[in-house]
Order: C-alpha cells, then sequence, then structure tokens
C-alpha cells in the first residue's frame, strides 16, 4: 500500500495510480466490490471514475522561503507575509488568515487555498497543539 502511496500524486486513488503506472485503460467494465479509497483517506468515500479534472483556472504556488510565506498566482499577483515565531498562535493565525484572503480575492480554488494553509503546517506553524 505504501509503494503505492509513493506513486501516487496528491488526491489519486490506488486504482488511479496503478491504472497510470500500468497505463490501463480508465474502465475496466466491471463493477468494483469496493469502492477505490483516496491515498490518505482509509473511509474510501470518494469513487474514482477515471483521473481527477482539474478545477483551477490559473496556477497557484503556496511555499516558505527563509521566514515568509510567499503566495503567487500564473499571472503574475504575488504576496509575502513575514512568519512569526511558531509559539505565536495568534500571529500565524493571522497571516494564514491574510494569505487565505488574498488567495480566494485572486479566485483561488478550494484546494488551493487548503495548499496555502498545509504550506504553514508542513513548515511546523500549527494552531493546534
Amino acid at each position: 500500500m505504501q509503494a503505492i502511496a509513493a506513486q501516487g500524486k496528491f488526491g489519486e486513488t490506488e486504482d488511479d495510480v496503478l491504472r497510470r503506472v500500468f497505463n490501463l485503460p480508465e474502465h475496466s467494465g466491471r463493477e468494483e466490490a469496493h469502492p477505490p479509497t483516496a491515498l490518505g483517506n482509509q473511509q474510501g468515500r470518494r469513487r474514482s471514475y477515471g483521473p481527477r479534472k482539474l478545477k483551477a483556472e490559473r496556477k497557484m504556488s503556496s511555499f516558505l522561503s527563509a521566514t515568509r510565506l510567499h503566495v503567487s498566482f500564473q499571472d503574475g499577483a504575488s504576496q509575502s507575509w513575514l512568519l512569526p515565531q511558531r509559539s505565536d498562535k495568534r500571529e500565524i493565525r493571522s497571516v494564514r488568515d491574510k494569505a487565505v484572503a488574498f488567495a480566494g480575492a485572486n479566485g483561488a480554488t478550494i484546494g488551493q487555498v487548503h495548499a496555502v494553509m498545509k504550506a504553514l503546517t508542513n513548515a511546523g506553524y500549527y494552531l493546534r497543539e
């Protein structure tokens, strides 16, 4: 299972990964006994009927560099915020809210908004202990 997950992309199911890796057709023509589970989601609530469709109209990137959170869009809209100490939850929330508001004002999808929040979390800027 972890070997499949290592080959997967964000949001892909195990079925998506195996079909991509082995160049299998999108539909096998048979009904599955159990719906595939999304990688990292063992509850299996999302069914896969082929490759996931992209919803974003513009690419966005969010990342941390030194002591700043950067959010930029494909068309050039970009902004960055100075990061506080990891223990300052109030300021972390403030930076997160500003970054999310910027992303939303520039037409970010819910997935892109979540990517902004995940950039902070992945760097150790947690709001819950």
